[in-house]
């Protein structure tokens, strides 16, 4: 058996850290591993997936790719015009460009694993041939998707499947879309392994020693992490508390230079400090005192299973439907309204001020990550296998 996973770029992501993980998950269920990167400027994650697995570079650029075109017909006034013309030019520009690629490949299974338009157009218009074709929606619902553009539910269409990480509103979506009942939806928790990775003992002493009981958030720069909040709520803190505390970022991305400013405007640059993207982030979980999260939206929040992990508490903003999904309400994590800077930097110092609390959320994110192990995943991925259409 063979299966395509399908991502639209390899760079150093939280996405790209899960597909490592079920690339590994389908050679244990016996299948050959094809890795499909569509942006080859970006390959820092290639070197992590298993041995064996092999990865093929395949640039599909965004100007080809139809169905983004279709929020142009909710923007302009002429866009429901222009809108059909750009769908049928693009369509058949991309069936001529299928043909520079060379043989199409045939799996059994083809995942357009990142579920952006890229790979769901490279899965869904049969640039590899798929025996039975699926979509990963790493944003959290189906709804989530279809918010965001209603273009996708005809790429869902057509892949006949998809894998959500929460079912939240898929109802109100299967309701309103009577194309879309026949669609075969599945939820499944991004993995996380819980014995925990070899760390670089000497380098987290080194953070400990530099940074104190620091503050961490992990995650890329740029507007659906907002970062801001968290520099926000960390000055308030900092000037009516005094807080000893230093706060590191660890991620790179399009508002790395912005939060940057931000932080030296508010007279923070010795308070916080950037260290861009890394893939040592276990290291930094080792030291850290407490995880930081802020993302207005968020799928399901590896990050935050990753903080558990290494017994680190988190203060996360309710973002929909994910945060909710791991935390619950309040149950394994302290959650605080999103955008909201004074709400995060009073749960923050709840956490900081109350050692027992902070020691509840140690055991209870224990508890938790077990609903997200390695084996009980793969046990689940399985089962959705032998399902598809």
């Amino acid at each position: 058996m063979k299966a395509a996973l399908v991502f639209q770029s390899l760079g150093i992501g939280g996405v790209e850290r899960v597909g490592v993980e079920y690339a590994h998950m389908f050679q244990e269920l016996g299948y050959e591993v094809d890795i499909y990167n569509l942006d080859p400027s970006a390959t820092e994650m290639e070197p992590r997936f298993p041995k064996g697995a092999h990865i093929y570079h395949k640039y599909l650029p965004e100007f080809l790719l139809p169905d983004r075109y279709f929020n142009g017909v909710k923007r302009w006034w002429w866009g429901k015009y222009a809108y059909p013309l750009l769908y049928l030019g693009t369509s058949i520009l991309l069936y001529l460009y299928r043909f520079t690629m060379g043989r199409r490949r045939s799996y059994d299974i083809s995942v357009a694993f990142s579920g952006h338009f890229r790979d769901l157009t490279f899965v869904s218009r049969n640039f590899i041939k798929g025996k039975k074709k699926t979509a990963w929606l790493h944003v959290g619902s189906l709804m989530d998707n279809m918010v965001a553009s209603s273009a996708y539910g005809d790429i869902y269409r057509k892949l006949k499947n998809i894998c959500t990480l929460s079912s939240d509103g898929d109802y109100r979506v299967l309701l309103r879309n009577i194309a879309l009942r026949d669609l075969n939806i599945h939820r499944i928790y991004n993995p996380l392994r819980l014995e925990q990775e070899k760390l670089d003992t000497d380098f987290i002493q080194e953070l400990k020693d530099t940074y104190g009981d620091f503050l961490l958030m992990v995650g890329r720069f740029d507007p659906d992490k907002d970062q801001k909040t968290v520099i926000l709520a960390y000055h308030k803190l900092y000037q009516e508390h005094n807080l000893p505390n230093k706060l590191v970022f660890v991620g790179g991305g399009s508002t790395l230079a912005e939060c940057r400013s931000l932080a030296e405007s508010l007279g923070l640059s010795h308070q916080i400090t950037f260290f861009g993207p890394r893939q040592d982030v276990a290291n930094f979980y080792s030291a850290a005192h407490l995880a930081l999260h802020s993302s207005p939206a968020e799928g399901l929040g590896v990050v935050l299973l990753e903080a558990m992990k290494y017994r680190l508490p988190v203060v996360a903003t309710d973002s929909p439907p994910g945060v909710r999904e791991v935390l619950g309400h309040d149950e394994y994590g302290l959650t605080c309204r999103v955008g909201d800077y004074e709400d995060m930097a009073e749960k923050i110092l709840r956490m900081l001020t109350d050692p027992s609390l902070y020691e509840h959320y140690q055991k209870q994110g224990q508890k938790r990550i077990v609903d997200f192990s390695y084996e009980k995943i793969r046990e689940e991925l399985a089962r959705i296998l032998d399902e598809l259409k």
